[in-house]
C-alpha cells in the first residue's frame, strides 16, 4: 500500500493509524514502540521498588533516596560523552541490544539479592550504580536512533510518542509496582523488571536493518570532543541544554526523592498513595507528550520557554495544596507542561544536530538534562530533610522559572545584537522536512526579533536536518 496521509489518517505498510500517531505506520518504529512500552513499564517498576525499598532501608531519609537516584543517573556526567561517540560510530541496534540486556540482568540480580534477604542499602546503592553506568551508556544512542528509525519526516512525532510510552509506563508501572509490593515485596517488582527487558531485546533484534535511514559512519569527526562544540557553539541549543538540566533537576527524576515522603508523611498514605501521585504526573506527561507529537515542524522559542514557565509555576502551587487529591490533581498539570517542555527541546535538539555528529550532541545534551536530575536529586532529599517536602518543591519550582526568565531576556538581547545562531527552526511543513544534503556547519542567521520572525542565512546542516529553517522569537 502506497503511504500516504488522508485528513486524520495515515496510511503505510498495510497500517492505517491517527495522524498523532503517524509513526506507528512505519513497521521498525512499530517494532521498537511496543517493545519499548513494556521495558519502560518494568523500568518504573524498578525504580518504585528501589526507592519503597530505599525508604524503609534508610529509615525516611531524603537523603538516602537522593543518594540512590544520583547513581542511577550521576554516571551520565561522565560517560554520555564517550557514549556519543560509540552512537555516531557502530550500529545503534546491535549496541542497544546490547546494554538493554546488561539493564534487564542488574534488574534480575537486585531481585536474587532482596529474595535472599541480603538487600542492604550499600547492595541497593552498587546495583543502582551498575544501572547508572549501563543507562548512560544507553541513553544517547536510544535518543539519537529515534532519527534513524523514521527519518526526518516523522523525528516530530516519533520523540513525542516515544515520550508518551515512557509516561504512560509511569503510569502504569508505579501502580503495578505498588500492587506487587503490597502483595509479595520488593523482590517481585524487580523480577517482573527483569523479564520486561525481553520485550525491547526481542523488537531490537527483529529490525529490518535496511529500513533503518542510516547516515555515513567511520570518522569520528573530532571524537567525542566534536559534542561538546556543536553546543557550546550555538547560544540556543546551550541555553535549552541549561534550562533542561534544571527542569529534570525539579522535574521528574528529582520529585521521586520527595513523592514517597510527602505520601508518608505530609499525607499519611502507603506504597499505593505514593503509585497514585507517581501515577497522576504521568498522566499529564502522557497528555503532554501527545499533544507534542501532534505537530509538526519545530516549536518556537517562546513556546518553549513559556511551558518551562508554566512547569515552575505550578511546582510552586503544587507545594502550596492543602489535600492529598488536590496534591495530586496539580501533579496531572505539572506533568504536562514539564513533558511538553523536554520534547520540545529534545525536538530542537534532534533536528538541529549534524547528522555525522548528532549522536554526540545529544549525548551532551543528555549529560545535562540526567546530570540535572542526578545532581538535583540529593539536594533535594537534603532541603526536603532540613525545611520539609513541600517547601524543597517551592524552592525548586522558584528556581526553574528565574532561569526561563533570565534565559529568555538573554536569547532576545543576542537576537537584536547581530548575526548569532539564535533564530533556529522557523515553524516548517512536513512536506519541507527533506532528508539531510549536507552543507556547511557554519552559518549566522539574523533574527529580526522587533519583527518577531526571522530571515534564512546561508544553507545549512541545520537546515538540511529535516528542514528546519530558524524558530521564530516571537
Amino acid at each position: 500500500m502506497r503511504d500516504g496521509v488522508e485528513g486524520q489518517w495515515v496510511r503505510g505498510d498495510g497500517w492505517v493509524t491517527l495522524a498523532m500517531t503517524r509513526s506507528l505506520a512505519l513497521p521498525n518504529f512499530r517494532r521498537y514502540f511496543c517493545g519499548g512500552v513494556v521495558a519502560n513499564i518494568g523500568t518504573w517498576m524498578l525504580r518504585t521498588g528501589q526507592s519503597w525499598l530505599v525508604l524503609h532501608l534508610g529509615n525516611g531519609s531524603g537523603v538516602a533516596l537522593g543518594i540512590v537516584t544520583f547513581l542511577q543517573f550521576g554516571p551520565t556526567i561522565v560517560l554520555s560523552p564517550i557514549s556519543g561517540a560509540l552512537s555516531d560510530r557502530y550500529d545503534k541496534a546491535t549496541t542497544l541490544t546490547i546494554t538493554q540486556s546488561l539493564i534487564a540482568i542488574s534488574s534480575l540480580g537486585l531481585a536474587l539479592l532482596d529474595f535472599a534477604g541480603a538487600a542492604s542499602l550499600p547492595w541497593v546503592y552498587g546495583v543502582a550504580l551498575v544501572g547508572g553506568v549501563i543507562t548512560a551508556i544507553d541513553a544517547p544512542i536510544r535518543t539519537s536512533f529515534v532519527t534513524e528509525l523514521v527519518g526526518p519526516h516523522h523525528v516530530v512525532n516519533a520523540i513525542g510518542l516515544n515520550s508518551a510510552s515512557f509516561n504512560g509506563a509511569r503510569l502504569v508501572g508505579p501502580l503495578l509496582a505498588a500492587c506487587v509490593i503490597s502483595v509479595g515485596g520488593t523482590a517481585w517488582a524487580f523480577l517482573v523488571s527483569g523479564i520486561s527487558g525481553a520485550a525491547i531485546v526481542h523488537s531490537l533484534i527483529a529490525i529490518d536493518r535496511a529500513d533503518l535511514h542510516l547516515h555515513e559512519r567511520g570518522s569520528n569527526n573530532g571524537g567525542w570532543t566534536a559534542g561538546f562544540s556543536g553546543v557550546f557553539k550555538d547560544p540556543l541549543i546551550l541555553s535549552f541544554s541549561l534550562l533542561a538540566m534544571l527542569a529534570n533537576a525539579a522535574g521528574a527524576n528529582s520529585l521521586q526523592v520527595v513523592l514517597p515522603i510527602i505520601a508518608t508523611e505530609v499525607f499519611s498514605g502507603d506504597v499505593l498513595g505514593f503509585g497514585f501521585l507517581t501515577a497522576a504526573m504521568a498522566v499529564g506527561g502522557v497528555c503532554g507528550a501527545l499533544a507534542a507529537s501532534s505537530t509538526v515542524g519545530t516549536p518556537r522559542v517562546r513556546w518553549v520557554l513559556g511551558t518551562a514557565e508554566a512547569f515552575a509555576v505550578l511546582v510552586v502551587i503544587s507545594s502550596a495544596m492543602p489535600t492529598y487529591l488536590t496534591f495530586a490533581a496539580s501533579l496531572v498539570l505539572v506533568g504536562l507542561c514539564y513533558m511538553t517542555f523536554i520534547v520540545m527541546v529534545n525536538t530542537v535538539i534532534q533536528l538541529a544536530a549534524p547528522p555525522t555528529i548528532r549522536g554526540r550532541v545529544v549525548a551532551v545534551y543528555l549529560m545535562f538534562f540526567l546530570g540535572g536530575g542526578a545532581l538535583g536529586s540529593p539536594l533535594l532529599g537534603a532541603l526536603s530533610d532540613g525545611v520539609g517536602p513541600m517547601r524543597a518543591m517551592t524552592v525548586a519550582g522558584s528556581a526553574v522559572g528565574i532561569t526561563a526568565l533570565v534565559i529568555g531576556v538573554i536569547l532576545r538581547v543576542l537576537a537584536k545584537a547581530g548575526p548569532v545562531v539564535v533564530d533556529h527552526w522557523a515553524p516548517v511543513t512536513e512536506d519541507s522536512m527533506a532528508e539531510p544534503r549536507g552543507g556547511d556547519r557554519d552559518h549566522d542567521l539574523q533574527g529580526d526579533a522587533s519583527q518577531g520572525g526571522a530571515r534564512r542565512g546561508p544553507e545549512s546542516e541545520h537546515e538540511s536536518v529535516g528542514g528546519p529553517g530558524c524558530t521564530s522569537l516571537s
